[in-house]
Formats: structure tokens, C-alpha cells, sequence
């Protein structure tokens, strides 16, 4: 029911929270976070190694790239989402039906793939990954 309750704010994407102390709440995950995309239950064509993500947190809006340029020309988010005041995360792939879930602990955000239905079009070789970061200091991400 969480994640559900959760993947329900990424839909409409990141809404400006109600009031001056949600906004405050939301601000203290507010930053770069870099780290792993590490494989979890990897089958098939899927990425064997760690890869390096960064992670955007800005008022309680989430991205995901492999870049941490964000304006990037080609670039856009592999994911996107929200993160509740409780630091709960919650994020999805434009346009498919992967989501991931977890949460900001601190200057520690972790949060893992959900894996969607399997259906009959699908080769059922689908690739999970866990990602694991850390907030970045202004210095570190010059």
C-alpha cells in the first residue's frame, strides 16, 4: 500500500508542497547525490557491472541521469519521481511500467527497482537494479 500510495505522486510529477514547513521539511534532502547502479537478479542482456547515477533532489522532485550535467542537450532522467517529507522516495521510467522505491536516510539515498507485470509480449528477462548514493558537497561536484 505504500508503494502504490507512493507511485501515485509520480504521475503528476512533483506538486508544490501546501506550506512554508512542508517546503522546509522537503528542503533538507534537497541536493546531488552520487553513486551505483548496482544489478540485482541480472538475466540475459542485462548490466553486469556497476555504473556510476547521479541523483537531483530539488523541493521534493527526484531525477535520476547518468550524467550529472543536467542540461544536458541529449540527456534526459532515466527516472523521475517525488520524495515525501519523511523521506520516503518514490520514481518511474517515462513511459513504462518500471518504478522504484526507497528512501533518503540522512546523506544516504536508496531506493530499488519494482518489477512490473510480465506479460505475453515480454521475454521475461527483465533487469533490476538497486541504486545507492550519497549527497555530494558543493566542492565535489565542480
Amino acid at each position: 500500500m505504500l508503494v502504490s500510495s507512493l507511485l501515485a505522486g509520480c504521475a503528476g510529477g512533483a506538486a508544490a508542497p501546501p506550506d512554508p514547513a512542508a517546503r522546509q521539511a522537503l528542503a533538507r534532502f534537497d541536493g546531488l547525490y552520487q553513486g551505483q547502479q548496482i544489478p540485482s537478479g541480472a538475466t540475459g542482456n542485462c548490466r553486469t557491472l556497476p555504473r556510476t547515477v547521479w541523483f537531483s533532489v530539488r523541493g521534493g522532485a527526484v531525477e535520476l541521469r547518468s550524467s550529472h550535467r543536467r542540461h544536458s542537450a541529449v540527456q534526459r532522467p532515466m527516472m523521475a519521481g517525488t520524495v515525501r517529507e519523511d523521506g520516503e522516495v518514490a520514481m518511474n521510467r517515462d513511459g513504462s511500467d518500471r518504478f522504484a522505491a526507497g528512501r533518503i536516510d540522512g546523506d544516504r539515498l536508496a531506493v530499488t527497482e519494482i518489477p512490473g507485470p510480465i506479460g505475453p509480449l515480454t521475454s521475461g528477462n527483465t533487469c533490476i537494479y538497486r541504486y545507492e548514493a550519497e549527497r555530494q558537497r558543493a566542492a565535489d561536484t565542480k
